[in-house]
């Protein structure tokens, strides 16, 4: 019956629980992209000379991301979780790389999702949620173009 219960409370305040859902969920998306920076920064550490220079300005690029959704979500009095260790760096630079693009991608797909699920409720955070996407899929061919430098068996 709880759940039921749940159901009609949403039902009743859907403008207040949704916004406040999707905050947690922004949340939860700033925390990864900031995880993700760290991951780049830490990366870009153990790359050589021809590709380090290039994995740090994504690493800036992508801590302005995290200012942005830092932005919206302090707006609204929101914090962004905390960023969650990986598992697995890599043994090797585009092992590594190709982990981070993975990050990458799937963060660019969620602030996607996110903007759309947003539309009802505030069209200037759906803008900047889908600047931020627009702008991760750059950052995903860019970091694609590096990982395949690392890549002994890619062609050139």
């Amino acid at each position: 019956m709880a759940t039921g219960m749940g159901f009609f409370q949403k039902l009743f305040t859907p403008a207040v629980s949704a916004r406040a859902e999707l905050l947690e969920e922004l949340a939860v998306i700033a925390g990864r992209n900031q995880g993700l920076v760290e991951r780049l920064k830490r990366h870009a550490a153990l790359t050589g000379a021809s590709i380090k220079p290039g994995v740090e300005a994504l690493a800036e690029k992508e801590a302005a991301h995290v200012k942005a959704l830092h932005s919206i979500l302090a707006e609204h009095n929101v914090w962004s979780k905390l960023p969650e260790a990986a598992l697995h760096d890599g043994s090797n630079n585009w092992e590594r790389l190709s982990g981070d693009l993975a990050v990458l991608a799937a963060l660019a797909s969620d602030l996607r999702l996110n903007a759309m699920k947003w539309e009802s409720i505030d069209e200037d955070i759906v803008g900047k949620l889908r600047q931020l996407s627009i702008e991760d899929d750059d950052h995903e061919s860019e970091l694609r173009h590096l990982a395949m430098k690392c890549d002994a068996l890619a062609l050139d």
